[in-house]
């Protein structure tokens, strides 16, 4: 399992970064709304806890959302002037203080959702508009790998931590955004406009992520784990098919 983990990261992180590089950086975060990180964390939580916990981990990484939603905004808002580095602490900063918050919310399922789903429209009316102002760098040689490898030790790190955290903060903590950063931070090295791609795109994607998680933890109360994440991974995918269509200009 722990060699699966290992390679899953980079393989998935590799991917990603190889679409942003043929179709934008905007659709390389599009794609970070399909669970990279959270789907296969819940996935080893099924495996080691039993699907009660990872249905209870699956409601919390729905409310993780807006602590990742939350890192993104900051992060855009702040790249066009302040460095990577800084950046990323106040969006980890950002992301902490709101999944302690989240904590103390007592949502059921269906209001998790809907709480979601316009907090992230409403980021998105907010989302900053950056303009080109200098050449972008171009990617450095080793950038593929340094991606990957930082991948790879982010999510290990994360699963290893989540399990005693119980189900709720595990939920919230497989939302941590890890292939987010990582994004954020080799793109801003390029220009601070393809940082705001990356994350406006990550915060359209972000749909998908929501369903896929209303779905998995319903369908695990009543369900094979198998068929739970079918069915989860089925809606991710047409609800990610109907974001393309919808907001394919705003990539």
């Amino acid at each position: 399992m722990l060699l699966f983990k290992i390679l899953l990261a980079p393989v998935l992180i590799a991917l990603v970064s190889l679409a942003g590089r043929k179709w934008g950086h905007g659709v390389s975060g599009w794609l970070l709304g399909l669970p990279l990180n959270s789907g296969p964390i819940l996935f080893f939580l099924v495996l080691q806890e039993g699907k009660g916990f990872a249905a209870v981990a699956a409601l919390g990484s729905l409310l993780g959302i807006l602590a990742w939603a939350a890192f993104g905004l900051v992060y855009a808002y702040l790249c066009t002037r302040l460095p990577w580095w800084t950046c990323t602490l106040a969006g980890w900063a950002i992301y902490t203080v709101i999944a302690f918050l989240i904590l103390k919310l007592h949502l059921d399922l269906t209001w998790a959702f809907v709480t979601v789903i316009l907090v992230l429209t409403l980021m998105l009316m907010v989302f900053p508009r950056a303009s080109e102002t200098a050449s972008a760098v171009p990617p450095r040689k080793y950038d593929l790998l340094l991606r990957m490898a930082t991948a790879s030790a982010m999510v290990v790190g994360l699963t290893a931590v989540a399990k005693i955290l119980g189900p709720m903060r595990s939920g919230i903590l497989s939302a941590f955004p890890a292939y987010t950063t990582i994004l954020a931070v080799f793109s801003h090295q390029q220009s601070p406009v393809a940082a705001v791609k990356v994350l406006r795109g990550v915060t359209l994607g972000l749909y998908t992520a929501a369903s896929f998680f209303l779905v998995l933890s319903l369908c695990l109360l009543h369900l094979h784990a198998a068929a739970s994440f079918s069915w989860a991974i089925l809606t991710a995918l047409v609800v990610q098919g109907g974001s393309l269509m919808f907001f394919r200009y705003r990539l």
